[in-house]
C-alpha cells in the first residue's frame, strides 16, 4: 500500500523574472515535495508550465531537470510545455487528471499561493488538494529536506508575495459574474498577454 493517499502529483510553476534565484529554490522545493509523494506511492509527478517571458528553459523542463537529480525516473515525470498562469494550470491539470483517471491528486505550490490555487482548482472541479511543499516533509529524504528548506518563503518573501496574490484574487472577483469557462478564458489570455505569449491568443 502506498504511504500517500495521493495517487498523482502536479507541480505548480514559478515565473523566474522577478526574482530568479528565489524562483529556482522555490522550483527545487516543490519538485523536492513532488520527488517525495512519488516515492511514498504516487504513480507520476507533472509539471505543466511553458517557457515564460524572458526565460531560456520552460518551468516545466528546469522542474523535470529537478525531479531526475532526485532520482524521480522519466517514467514517472509527465511534462507539458503548456501553461501561462495559475488558472491554466488549473484547467490544463484538471484535464490531465481525468484523462489518467486520478481520484485525488496533490497539487503542490508556495505556501503563500496555495489560497487561490485551491480556489482556482476547486472553480474546475479538479480532484486535487493543494499543498506547500512543508506538507510532505514526513516523505522526504534529507536531500528533499534540505530542498523544502532553502524553498521555503521567508517572512518579507510572505509579505511581499502575499499582497500580489491579494490584488490577483481581487482582479478575479471582478469576473465572479461570469460563467466558468468565460471567466477561465479571460484570465488564460490574460496570463498570456502579461507574460508576453502571444500564441495563446489563437
Amino acid at each position: 500500500m502506498p504511504m500517500t493517499p495521493f495517487d498523482a502529483v502536479l507541480i505548480l510553476g514559478k515565473e523566474l523574472r522577478r526574482d530568479p534565484d528565489r524562483a529556482r529554490r522555490e522550483l527545487r522545493a516543490r519538485a523536492a515535495a513532488g520527488a517525495a509523494a512519488w516515492r511514498a506511492g504516487a504513480p507520476f509527478v507533472a509539471t505543466l508550465e511553458a517557457r515564460l517571458r524572458g526565460q531560456e528553459l520552460s518551468g516545466s523542463a528546469i522542474v523535470a531537470d529537478y525531479l531526475a537529480e532526485l532520482g524521480v525516473p522519466q517514467r514517472a515525470i509527465v511534462r507539458m510545455d503548456r501553461t501561462r498562469s495559475t488558472r491554466e494550470e488549473a484547467v490544463e491539470g484538471a484535464a490531465l487528471f481525468v484523462a489518467r483517471g486520478v481520484r485525488r491528486g496533490l497539487v503542490v505550490t508556495a505556501s503563500y499561493h496555495v489560497p487561490r490555487a485551491r480556489r482556482l482548482f476547486a472553480d474546475v472541479g479538479a480532484p486535487a488538494a493543494v499543498h506547500a511543499p512543508e506538507g510532505l516533509w514526513r516523505f522526504a529524504n534529507a536531500t528533499e529536506r534540505a530542498w523544502i528548506e532553502a524553498g521555503t518563503p521567508d517572512a518579507a518573501v510572505m509579505a511581499e508575495e502575499c499582497r500580489i496574490e491579494a490584488v490577483l484574487s481581487n482582479l478575479a472577483r471582478g469576473l465572479a459574474l461570469l460563467p466558468v469557462p468565460a471567466r477561465s478564458r479571460v484570465e488564460i489570455v490574460a496570463g498570456a498577454w502579461f507574460r508576453g505569449v502571444a500564441d495563446a491568443l489563437g
